[in-house]
């Protein structure tokens, strides 16, 4: 079979149109989180009172993600190999796996504080199956979503953030890539993908085609990682704001993170790299990237917050329930040392031996 250039500019179309029909989220820099935004109106618009392209995809997305309407959305449809039982199985297997390789939380109350905070997130969002939350013990403070309704949380996590909206936030993200069904969608379109591309490929330049296909497949599976953060970013603040919680604490949190990686890149690199080279580093980093840049999270979200969601007088930002339960997570790892003959005595606590042993 002789591959056409028509023929192959066919192809291109198809995965084009397949790949970056969704998941596309505009943002304007807007840092105000209670701005009142007023209708947009043209005075001098034509007779058919048509908006324009750019208006037009603007209100589009608006509506898909009215506020109101939470809960009838339909979130995460579209093309997807997996029905919600397959995914939710394919979830409960993941899991599985995940409970061998940690350590469940021991502690009943911190257990049932997180369990509560998550299920009233849950109730707040789009989901269309029930969410298993999971608490676990280890060095690294995390939240993670499986697929199907499965959220992870470390305990750890309380000693990271300053306030429950703060954690509610980082919950409302990984909810929200349960909800949107991320993994699956993207999962379906790699395969899509990969099938798409074999073929006239494969004919064209034989043997070759194995690298050639996988280098050209890591940038586009590269940006539906980075579409699908933003939409988790986007979908969290609404269930965040719908669950009563400030979504600017969200944006706080991604604040400290932007702070944090400056500084690691600033003492990883003492000397930037001039001209043509420091840009061309900067563009392929952003194409292999799995995550977009934190900085383009957060001009996005303030954006999003002034545009899609209304003002409020009051929002949660903190509870005695939350500092109660870090209050016990930290003092449940204070750290016991042995204190040596002619130790200084610090006022922290220590381990001696009994006079009677030495």
């Amino acid at each position: 079979m002789i591959i056409t250039i028509p023929r192959l500019c066919a192809w291109v179309a198809i995965v084009t149109a397949f790949f970056f029909g969704s998941l596309q989220l505009g943002a304007s820099n807007v840092t105000s989180s209670c701005t009142v935004v007023q209708p947009v109106t043209d005075s001098t618009s034509t007779a058919s009172n048509q908006p324009s392209p750019a208006l037009a995809a603007k209100l589009k997305k608006t509506r898909k993600y009215e506020l109101d309407r939470i809960g009838q959305r339909n979130m995460g449809k579209g093309v997807n190999l997996y029905s919600l039982e397959k995914e939710r199985s394919l979830g409960a297997k993941m899991a599985a796996a995940v409970d061998l390789e940690t350590i469940a939380a021991s502690d009943g109350m911190i257990k049932d504080y997180l369990n509560r905070l998550g299920q009233k997130i849950v109730r707040s969002s789009d989901a269309q199956f029930p969410f298993i939350i999971k608490v676990i013990d280890s060095k690294n403070p995390t939240v993670f979503s499986l697929p199907g309704g499965f959220l992870y949380i470390d305990v750890g996590l309380l000693l990271d953030v300053d306030s429950e909206a703060e954690l509610a936030g980082l919950m409302a993200h990984e909810i929200a890539h349960s909800v949107a069904r991320h993994a699956t969608r993207i999962a379906t379109r790699r395969f899509a993908l990969d099938l798409l591309l074999s073929f006239p490929i494969t004919r064209m330049i034989g043997p070759w085609a194995l690298p050639v296909r996988q280098l050209g497949m890591a940038p586009i599976e590269k940006k539906l990682y980075r579409d699908s953060e933003f939409e988790a970013d986007l979908l969290g603040i609404e269930y965040q704001f719908a669950a009563g919680y400030d979504p600017q604490a969200y944006v706080e949190v991604l604040e400290k993170l932007d702070h944090d990686e400056l500084e690691t890149h600033a003492r990883a690199s003492n000397r930037p790299k001039p001209g043509f080279l420091s840009r061309l580093n900067q563009n392929l980093a952003h194409t292999y990237s799995d995550y977009p840049a934190t900085e383009q999270r957060i001009l996005k979200l303030q954006g999003e917050i002034s545009t899609l969601l209304p003002c409020r007088d009051n929002y949660i930002v903190d509870t005695d329930e939350f500092q109660e339960a870090k209050a016990q997570l930290g003092a449940a790892r204070l750290v016991l040392e042995r204190r040596r003959p002619g130790d200084k005595k610090d006022g922290g606590p220590v381990l001696e031996r009994h006079p009677s042993s030495k």
